[in-house]
């Protein structure tokens, strides 16, 4: 992907060195850069936390999708160690916290955030947050001599894009870096009930028997 100058950086910055130049065309993919170039340039965790105090800050999203995140237990397992079909309440809380592709973490007050949330509500239309929890309390009947249990598959959401940083004085030798090929998930906000909760049971083993029986 080829960069250029945005015209909001001041017209002195654009005729600086060609190292400035060469800083555009290497932008900020940082993970997959040559090891010689390691002490000269800003890792993505440092380029992130300098989305707070740098002289502009702009996640550019690129796209946006939702799907169903993989199932999971929630909750404890039941036993019905009786003789016929018994009702047990399961309580379950399940936390789905936003995470992204550069393992960075996330919190609500992170500038790098802020922006990425604002540049994905402007322009998909889609709410954020950085964790969602759900707690619930089911009813499951339980065949004699059966466990059972609650399995959980969260609805997601998922945008990619790139930041865009620009700098008042050089910033590891450079006026502009970019982070590219950033990508974050999180629950989905305006369509929950995309997922689902399924209740499970299988006959128990001898020694589940003879551990709560």
């Amino acid at each position: 992907m080829r960069f250029a100058l945005r015209t909001t950086a001041p017209a002195r910055r654009v005729a600086r060195s060609a190292g400035a130049l060469a800083a555009l065309a290497l932008g900020a993919s940082l993970m997959a850069a040559p090891q010689s170039y390691a002490a000269s340039t800003p890792t993505t965790r440092e380029l992130l936390d300098a989305c707070s105090w740098a002289d502009l800050c702009q996640f550019h999203a690129q796209s946006y999708s939702t799907y169903t995140g993989p199932n999971h237990q929630v909750g404890s397992t039941a036993y019905n160690c009786a003789s016929q079909t018994n009702q047990h309440r399961i309580d379950w809380s399940d936390t789905t916290a936003s995470t992204n592709s550069v393992g960075v973490s996330i919190t609500a007050t992170a500038k790098f955030w802020t922006v990425y949330e604002v540049s994905v509500e402007t322009s998909y239309r889609h709410d954020w947050t950085t964790s969602h929890t759900d707690t619930e309390s089911d009813t499951v009947n339980i065949p004699a001599g059966y466990k059972g249990w609650i399995e959980r598959g969260t609805a997601k959401q998922k945008a990619t894009g790139w930041y865009e940083l620009h700098f008042g004085s050089p910033y590891y030798g450079h006026y502009v870096w970019y982070v590219n090929n950033y990508e974050s998930t999180g629950f989905n906000n305006d369509n929950p009930k995309a997922g689902y909760v399924n209740f499970k049971d299988a006959v128990m083993t001898s020694g589940e028997r003879a551990a709560h029986c």
